[in-house]
């Protein structure tokens, strides 16, 4: 290589000049001898700087640039370089410029009069998507006389790697370019179908996960190869270059929180990880939608977000939390996060690390090792796990062979066991059926008392209205002029009675049936007490009532305020039951050990069908619904007698009346007569 001087209008450095040799096995530099324009955008016009109006403004590009040309935002700047050839060198060769987030970059070469031909973009070969810096390719054809060109920078962060390859040496950068892009395409389908089997044959859906990673990278690696294999020039579109590496990113979320469990240990994280998902997928929508321009800089912030998060939750995992079992997959993990991120800063202006290399043999074995690090650290999970799941079976066993040397020893004491188990639970079974068919008892009982409850207020607030308004009417009639007060004030008492009798009777069977019924028991004369519970009614009633009473006593034992509501109501009923012109006669006599007193009436008597419900609560029948009442008379009548140690039976009841008997146990000896 020989560097000649160029002595053209402007000109204030040597020309570039190639060899035979140069461009073939490398690229041949010239970073050096190029000179740079800034000024604000859209402030130089092309023509103006072409026909070198401004060449005294042009400056050597310093050394603290020689490694990148620096074109920030609202700046447009103009590269200027001489080129020649040596005689024996071919006239063909490609510039190479390598481009940090390229917008426009047009080159401006002289023609065979030496005027500058129309500018034109370089060709991407291919675009790499895990690289910041972009390679552009402009062919041009090398004089043996130095030839000024002009490179145009337009919305670009920076450009270098000036370079000048022959045909051979480009087409062997290409070759090696394809064979780094296909191996990597290789080792990632070789994974992706790996780790489905893993997945097909272990049921573990970290396997799953990284498939699908490989399946976003292999789908990425396609883009960049197949559109090639029909075109060489030819990329895939930009637009699904955007829907893979949305795609892309949102399966290396999910699987970064299957790898490191966020549901477990992080569940914030792993909500924040579904979300990064939801958004990338809705970038890929937009991106295949035809925005994919617009989106960029979103998906550019939140990739850097996502990456700063992972080195975070990586941190905490190991250093907070001591979840050690995470220490590879973490390192790995902060490698690949880190090296994303300085590229994502870079992209986006915020840093300068130095130049990209791109894609070589280089990045391609750490590109494999990374990605066999990764199926090693899935793999290696997957191996942790059977090992535990061995090392518990092995437990399992023995505690198992040593249960079964337990076991064979206690046969026997378990089989008689058994037999009392199962006699118990006979016994049990057969108390649960009868505490069972009880408690059915108990809540037809209790259904039933429910029943005669409600008709029992039923009643009584009829009965109670019966009376009180006979006492109003009798009332309202005595104000009148010449009406017979006597009459009316019989009526009176007649309703009162009944409304006491009523509240008697109440309050008789509350007392009854109450929680803690006692009764205030004594020895008394039944003889006496019959004939009490006459001197209360009235003339009329006296009349019709016959009293047949023995010469001596017949002394009980029983609370006397429980025995004469029992007993009035026996004659209450006779005297309701029976006709107004028939008699109702009493009997009190004495039979062995027992007490008796007959009560028996002229009415028209009791229906066989009734007669064995007459002595339940709230009862009523036929004949009670004509007369009144409220169907406790006959059960508190029993009931009474029961609590006495007695009883009260229907003797008989037919056409010609009714005869009830009240039996209770006589005292021996009555002390004091």
């Amino acid at each position: 290589m020989t560097l000649l001087p160029w002595l053209g209008l402007g000109a204030s450095v040597q020309a570039a000049t190639v060899g035979a040799a140069d461009g073939v096995a490398s690229g041949f530099g010239f970073a050096q001898r190029i000179e740079v324009l800034r000024a604000p955008a859209g402030t130089l016009p092309a023509s103006e700087v072409l026909a070198g109006r401004h060449d005294a403004s042009f400056t050597t590009l310093a050394a603290s640039d020689a490694a990148s040309l620096k074109c920030t935002a609202g700046v447009e700047c103009w590269a200027r370089f001489t080129l020649s050839r040596t005689a024996d060198s071919p006239t063909d060769w490609w510039l190479r410029v390598r481009a940090v987030r390229p917008g426009g970059v047009t080159l401006h070469a002289p023609d065979a009069a030496g005027a500058n031909t129309a500018g034109r973009a370089g060709r991407q070969f291919p675009l790499s998507w895990r690289f910041v810096s972009q390679d552009l390719f402009f062919p041009v054809q090398l004089s043996a006389s130095p030839a000024t060109y002009y490179l145009h920078l337009q919305d670009t962060l920076g450009v270098d790697g000036f370079q000048l390859l022959q045909n051979s040496g480009f087409e062997r950068q290409q070759r090696q370019l394809g064979t780094c892009l296909s191996v990597s395409a290789g080792a990632t389908f070789a994974l992706l179908m790996l780790n489905l089997v893993f997945w097909k044959w272990l049921r573990d859906s970290l396997f799953l996960h990284f498939a699908l990673v490989m399946l976003a990278a292999l789908l990425l690696h396609a883009w960049q190869i197949v559109p090639s294999m029909w075109e060489p020039e030819q990329l895939g579109d930009m637009g699904l270059r955007a829907v893979l590496q949305a795609l892309f990113q949102a399966s290396t979320a999910l699987f970064v929180s299957r790898l490191f469990e966020f549901r477990h240990h992080l569940p914030r994280a792993a909500r924040t990880a579904n979300a990064f998902v939801a958004l990338n997928l809705l970038n890929a929508v937009l991106a295949l939608a035809g925005y994919h321009a617009a989106i960029e800089p979103w998906m550019a912030v939140l990739e850097l977000a996502a990456l700063t998060g992972t080195i975070g939750i990586a941190g905490w995992l190991l250093f907070v939390k001591r979840q050690w079992q995470f220490a590879w997959p973490a390192a790995l993990m902060l490698l690949l996060a880190l090296s994303s991120l300085i590229g994502r800063l870079r992209w986006m202006g915020l840093l300068d690390a130095g130049p990209d290399e791109g894609l070589g043999p280089t990045w391609t074995a750490v590109r494999l090792t990374y990605m066999l690090l990764l199926a090693i650290i899935v793999a290696d999970r997957t191996r942790r796990a059977e090992t535990q799941l061995r090392q518990t079976r092995h437990r399992a066993l023995d505690d198992a062979q040593r249960a079964e040397r337990l076991l064979e020893d206690k046969v026997q004491q378990r089989t008689l066991e058994l037999f009392r188990s199962n006699a118990l639970l006979a016994e049990e079974i057969g108390r649960r059926r009868q505490a069972e068919a009880s408690l059915e008892a108990a809540l037809a009982s209790e259904r039933k008392a429910l029943q005669q409850q409600r008709q029992f207020v039923s009643l009584v607030s009829h009965e109670f209205r019966t009376p009180l308004a006979v006492i109003d009417a009798a009332a309202q009639s005595i104000e009148l002029p010449k009406v017979e007060i006597p009459p009316r004030v019989a009526k009176i008492r007649r309703a009162v009675q009944r409304l006491t009798q009523l509240v008697v009777n109440c309050l008789a069977e509350d007392r009854l049936h109450g929680e803690r019924p006692q009764l205030k028991a004594e020895t008394i004369d039944l003889r006496r007490l019959v004939e009490g519970l006459i001197a209360p009614l009235g003339p009329l009633e006296q009349a019709r009532i016959r009293l047949h009473l023995p010469h001596g006593g017949a002394w009980v034992h029983g609370d006397p305020a429980l025995l004469e509501i029992a007993l009035h109501n026996l004659v209450q009923n006779a005297i309701k039951y029976s006709a107004p012109d028939r008699h109702v006669d009493i009997h009190v006599t004495v039979q062995e050990h027992l007490a008796c007193v007959d009560v028996e009436d002229r009415g028209d008597g009791i229906p066989a069908h009734e007669q064995p419900h007459i002595f339940e609560r709230f009862f009523r029948g036929t004949g009670a619904r004509i007369a009144g009442g409220t169907g406790l008379g006959l059960f508190l009548g029993a009931e009474i007698a029961r609590a006495h140690s007695g009883s009260l039976v229907l003797v008989r009841s037919n056409p010609a009346g009714s005869v009830f008997r009240f039996l209770l146990p006589v005292v021996p000896v009555v002390p004091g007569h």
